[in-house]
């Protein structure tokens, strides 16, 4: 966003098209309990954002869900508007699975010729980020997948040789059918500590224009 001399106590509130709070910042800090639940641990600001004058958003694992206009607006202490900014997030779908309702299963395909290490932590999410499937230390964990997926989700027995993390989603409902369509699951690995160490190709954004 533009560079600007804000005041000390700005109020930064980034909104999306459905009027739902996408990240807040108040008080020289980010305000989390204000923000939409669909949103959370998913966006980031720069830490002191005042010095630089950048209110740019990060979104993090942005899905077909998450297109639209998002809105960043700048508030003073008496709430009056400072300045307003419109972007436009357009996500490129990477690919897309078609299948006909009433089979008895779907593949989501992922397949990678990275070598994987063998402390390799592998989670499948929905948009809601719940989960859908885990696999680590060398075997599926049902116990860390969200309740709607037990005993639906199947993936390889050692997917370590083949580099293919694609997932087997069994008996699935009309609109997860959609959902596959618009692209809505999300693989990722972790290392054993749990820091990320690899996605599938980050999706594009493009496009803003001032208000």
């Amino acid at each position: 966003m533009k560079t600007v001399h804000l005041p000390k106590d700005v109020k930064v509130v980034w909104r999306d098209s459905y009027n739902k709070k996408v990240h807040v910042y108040q008080n020289g800090s980010d305000q989390p309990e204000e923000q939409h639940q669909f949103y959370r641990g998913r966006t980031e600001m720069k830490r002191n954002l005042l010095k630089p004058g950048d209110l740019s958003l990060t979104l993090k694992f942005p899905t077909d869900w998450d297109r639209g206009t998002f809105t960043c607006t700048v508030y003073n202490r008496e709430g009056n508007i400072l300045m307003k900014k419109h972007v436009y997030l357009k996500v490129k779908v990477q690919q897309v699975v078609e299948v006909d309702s009433g089979v008895e299963s779907v593949l989501l395909p992922w397949k990678t010729t990275v070598q994987l290490p063998e402390d390799v932590k592998v989670e499948w999410t929905d948009s809601l980020n719940k989960k859908v499937h885990v696999y680590q230390k060398g075997s599926d964990q049902p116990e860390e997948q969200h309740k709607f997926y037990r005993g639906r989700t199947e993936m390889k027995r050692n997917l370590l040789k083949p580099g293919d993390l694609s997932l087997t989603l069994k008996y699935p409902t009309l609109l997860e059918l959609i959902h596959d369509v618009q692209n809505i699951y999300q693989p990722a690995v972790h290392r054993g500590s749990g820091t990320s160490f690899m996605k599938p190709e980050p999706q594009e954004t493009t496009g803003s224009v001032w208000n």
